[in-house]
């Protein structure tokens, strides 16, 4: 069952204040990491938290924040840009890397996030995941010493006949729907980051992140669960354009992030790991039934 209340979800002051208890997530000092798709929902509360570990810690890491837009990263992050330990890198996750940064950590996060984006653009959604993905290996093919941690989403396991999926489950999915230039692609990433591994002997695994909420989230995040909040937010009446019956794990977004790292500093090399709560398991019909009490 969710257990924080609406108010408690998208409060930025309590966001803020919780992520000084998580700065023991941030294992190594002294290094290099590139976050991509920065000013998503988990690519913010990334470097807010490895920017707070710089503060408090001492950590002495340098971040590098990626996004399309050079504006958005900068209104973004204001408060980081005077930091010797922070940059930001405006380009579209389709082109190269720049190979004269010697990244220590990778954390590839960027993609189209939202279904409506999905159903718009997926011939985008595709490519961003494809090519970005490409990009990001050979970038760690020619830098051997750098770890890459690859983002993918729960929905590969497409349609199966339970809640709780082990690594190992497969599930269907129909590839003539456009919805599934999302999933689909997000599993051609996967084995893309494997075959990676196994030919050219790069570290790399594999989050498989549920969904995700939080004061992080996009206010344009078409997401079910992202829209009822906003609704309940802003007294609005919560519309189900379905019966809501598919059934999900719902992940506050600093427990997500704290899965991200543990994989990234602890996981083993060719392995995919689900990042999830296996006690807030609810169909989305619940979820809203939840958000708006």
């Amino acid at each position: 069952m969710v257990t924080l209340a609406k108010y408690q979800i998208m409060n930025y002051e309590l966001y803020r204040s919780s992520l000084s208890k998580l700065t023991n997530a941030v294992e190594e000092k002294g290094k290099t990491f590139l976050i991509t798709g920065a000013t998503g929902l988990i690519g913010t509360c990334l470097v807010d938290l490895l920017m707070l570990c710089n503060e408090t810690d001492e950590k002495g890491n340098h971040i590098y924040a990626l996004g399309r837009s050079t504006k958005k990263l900068e209104s973004h992050f204001r408060k980081y840009l005077n930091y010797d330990s922070f940059d930001i890198i405006g380009q579209d996750i389709c082109d190269q890397l720049d190979d004269k940064i010697n990244f220590d950590y990778i954390i590839h996060g960027a993609s189209y996030a939202d279904p409506i984006n999905y159903a718009r653009y997926p011939v985008e959604t595709m490519k961003t995941n494809l090519l970005g993905g490409i990009n990001i290996l050979e970038y760690a093919k020619k830098h051997q010493n750098c770890k890459v941690e690859i983002l993918s989403t729960f929905e590969v396991y497409g349609k199966t006949e339970y809640d709780i999926h082990s690594e190992y489950d497969i599930g269907y999915l129909d590839f003539f729907k456009i919805r599934s230039s999302y999933p689909e692609s997000k599993r051609a990433l996967e084995t893309l980051a494997i075959s990676y591994r196994e030919e050219y002997n790069l570290n790399v695994t594999i989050g498989r992140l549920c969904s995700v909420y939080g004061p992080t989230m996009n206010f344009d995040d078409s997401k079910a669960h992202a829209q009822f909040l906003r609704n309940a937010i802003e007294g609005k009446d919560i519309v189900l354009k379905s019966r809501g019956e598919q059934r999900r794990s719902y992940c506050y977004v600093l427990d997500a992030v704290t899965g991200i790292l543990t994989v990234l500093f602890r996981g083993e090399s060719g392995k995919a790991y689900n990042i999830n709560n296996e006690n807030s398991i609810v169909t989305i019909s619940e979820m809203a039934e939840i958000i708006a009490i």
